[in-house]
């Protein structure tokens, strides 16, 4: 099963994974979410389907890898687009990148795909201004919506 590192290495020349390095140690944290992710007391088994050249999957990434960083009870695991096609397929209709499942050992359960959930809530309230948006979501303008929102469902588990 591949790691973060072997995530940095799909597809990739060096530019992308410097890209994705860049993004991780702009991110921090807050206090609440710390909190949330110590708090968390049983495993939980992430799988993780992108690839470091999409830059929908270096704005998800930072946040499951250090949560995973900060509770070695998040167990995360990663894999390429080509790799999981055919369960992307089945599970989702599509082969679309960043795709986040939870494996709670019985089935795997989609918790994210392509996009998170407040930005596809923007892009329903203004589906004009969808190029905006995702240019927004790209450039971390929607990242403490989104800490929260990984965050919350991972302490729901």
């Amino acid at each position: 099963m591949a790691t973060f590192k072997d995530y940095l290495k799909y597809e990739d020349n060096g530019e992308y994974s410097e890209k994705q390095l860049k993004i991780m140690d702009k991110i921090t944290l807050s206090n609440e979410t710390i909190k949330k992710i110590n708090s968390i007391d049983k495993e939980i088994n992430i799988l993780v389907v992108a690839q470091v050249y999409c830059p929908d999957c270096r704005a998800i990434i930072p946040f499951i890898e250090k949560f995973s960083e900060l509770n070695n009870k998040i167990k995360v695991i990663y894999s390429s687009r080509d790799e999981s096609s055919e369960l992307l397929k089945s599970k989702t209709g599509f082969t679309k990148i960043p795709t986040l499942f939870y494996n709670d050992k019985e089935k795997l359960n989609l918790f994210l795909m392509e996009f998170p959930n407040v930005v596809n809530l923007a892009f329903s309230k203004e589906p004009n201004n969808y190029d905006e948006i995702k240019y927004n979501f790209r450039i971390g303008k929607f990242n403490k919506e989104i800490e929260k929102e990984l965050s919350d469902y991972l302490i729901s588990i």
